[in-house]
């Protein structure tokens, strides 16, 4: 009976760590910014995150590769097999928010959603975010890692305890509700990544600028 009791101990501890895994898989998001709709893919195995830019045809148009433990960035150009490190230069913005965990849920890409909304009266901005759990522990590393100015990144970065959390959608309008920007995932894919596709590929010459 003893030795059964801990073999069942064993196995709920094991399903556990098997459930608290890190995703591995790819995110499948539209921006929408006015009038332009630009898709992307996010490839993630651990560390490492690939950027896909899709144009309206489906052709990749660019590619960064993003090592968050080295906060490393290279740009791929698919068209011309060059590649580029991508400095990162820009200075931290100080931004006043007031942040609102909601605990308002909706269903979205097959998740449930909390809604958290983000407001900045001095930067005219209001940002909706649906965020959803499942261990996205790759997800604030990497904006940290691009350190972006858009608002969507920075405003997301002032959330505290957003770890294992990605936004399933974010909606970015001005005070008056005018919208400016959309994040909206439509597919996500949980299955193993191939370490090669977060390499420069063969045959690729490093850009140098004169």
């Amino acid at each position: 009976m003893m030795k059964r009791f801990i073999l069942s101990l064993a196995l709920l501890g094991s399903l556990s760590a098997a459930q608290a895994q890190a995703f591995e898989g790819v995110l499948e998001f539209t921006k929408t910014t006015g009038p332009v709709v630009t898709n992307y893919k996010y490839y993630v195995k651990g560390d490492h995150i690939r950027i896909e830019e899709i144009s309206a045809r489906g052709d990749v148009q660019g590619i960064m590769l993003v090592d968050t433990r080295d906060r490393t960035v290279i740009a791929l150009s698919p068209e011309r097999k060059l590649y580029m490190d991508v400095p990162n230069m820009r200075l931290p913005k100080d931004v006043e928010t007031e942040i609102k965990k909601t605990g308002e849920m909706k269903d979205m890409a097959g998740y449930k959603c909390e809604k958290w909304v983000v407001k900045s009266p001095r930067e005219d901005r209001v940002i909706t975010y649906w965020v959803a759990n499942d261990e996205f522990n790759f997800f604030v590393p990497l904006l940290e890692t691009l350190n972006r100015k858009d608002e969507q990144a920075v405003f997301f970065l002032e959330i505290k305890d957003a770890k294992g959390v990605f936004p399933m959608l974010g909606v970015e309008n001005k005070l008056d509700g005018a919208e400016v920007s959309k994040l909206e995932v439509t597919k996500v894919i949980k299955v193993a990544q191939k370490p090669t596709i977060f390499e420069i590929p063969a045959g690729f010459n490093k850009f140098e600028r004169n």
